[in-house]
């Protein structure tokens, strides 16, 4: 009903002006809805019209000039720009087969064409392209929680660590530096039996944003574990990821922590560092610098260490 009650963009691709003018007839016998209907029937047309966008649905000729209708089906479909219903005269299923199969919601005959068909073309490509959107945006979200920490938003352990891996391969082709820091909350224990397990939370969330706006647009920040978060600086040596691991250290002893009563406290973070040596792989390049970030712990918290 939803489809219905809106106004509806249609564009007609077809190079047959006697075609064009079928649809334009069997559209204006649509009266339930409002429709404004667009033609071309040229790759200069289809194009312009779809550069000034909000196309709502594409009626796609099979054999079009200069560019086939299966060619703009693939190019619109993967550009997500609107639904697409192939139009031909041919009438063959293994034809209407293929369009779908290469993202088509619709495949409708010029032979018999009437309003009804053309309504029912229209509806069923609305309810179908409606579907897919949903399923695509599922589909991204999914990919999203796959990849991003639920809590913080930052990249989750799994996918940190891929990442990681991509750059240790990249500094040893191009001979690059890659530092990586290892930040870890000092007593956050301490914070969630004192203020409890939702203001542990938002301290966390505090620290990843703390955390994010402590470094280059270029540096990849997760949250290793728990507490743990994890900075990889790639062409950045151990003297520039000092600076950042104090840049980050002073910052989060700075930010102001509220607790449910509107108690303001602070919390403090000890940071180990480490730079890539040649021929280890993230296992060893972490270890290092876990034993870095265990010095600061051992040292006294709140502090940077950087490995050997």
């Amino acid at each position: 009903m939803e489809d219905r009650k809106s106004l509806l963009k249609i564009l007609v691709c077809d190079d047959d002006p006697v075609d064009r003018k079928l649809v334009r007839a069997y559209v204006k016998q649509i009266d339930d809805r409002e429709i404004v209907l667009l033609e071309a029937g040229d790759k200069d047309e289809i194009q312009s019209a779809l550069d000034r966008g909000s196309i709502d649905l594409v009626f796609m000729d099979l054999q079009m000039p200069e560019k086939s209708g299966m060619e703009w089906l693939t190019e619109i479909t993967h550009s997500h720009v609107a639904p697409v219903v192939m139009l031909t005269g041919l009438g063959s299923e293994d034809i209407a087969a293929e369009s779908i199969q290469e993202g088509a919601v619709g495949y409708l005959s010029k032979a018999g064409l009437s309003r009804e068909r053309l309504e029912n073309a229209i509806d069923n490509a609305l309810r179908r392209w409606r579907q897919v959107q949903q399923s695509r945006a599922s589909q991204e979200e999914l990919e999203r929680l796959a990849r991003f920490d639920s809590l913080t938003g930052l990249y989750n352990r799994r996918t940190v660590l891929g990442l990681l891996d991509d750059q240790i391969k990249r500094a040893k082709r191009y001979d690059e530096a890659l530092a990586v820091l290892m930040v870890d909350i000092d007593h956050f224990k301490k914070v969630n039996d004192r203020y409890g397990h939702l203001v542990g939370d938002r301290v966390l969330e505090a620290v990843a944003a703390v955390l994010s706006q402590s470094v280059r647009e270029v540096d990849i920040v997760g949250r290793y574990g728990g507490e743990e978060f994890l900075a990889t600086l790639p062409k950045a040596d151990t003297l520039a990821a000092r600076i950042v691991g104090e840049r980050m250290r002073r910052a989060v002893e700075a930010a102001g922590m509220t607790a449910h009563d509107g108690t303001v406290f602070h919390v403090t973070v000890s940071v180990g560092i480490s730079s890539y040596r040649s021929g280890e792989d993230h296992l060893e390049f972490i270890g290092r610098v876990d034993d870095a970030l265990y010095r600061a712990k051992q040292n006294g918290r709140n502090r940077v260490e950087v490995s050997d």
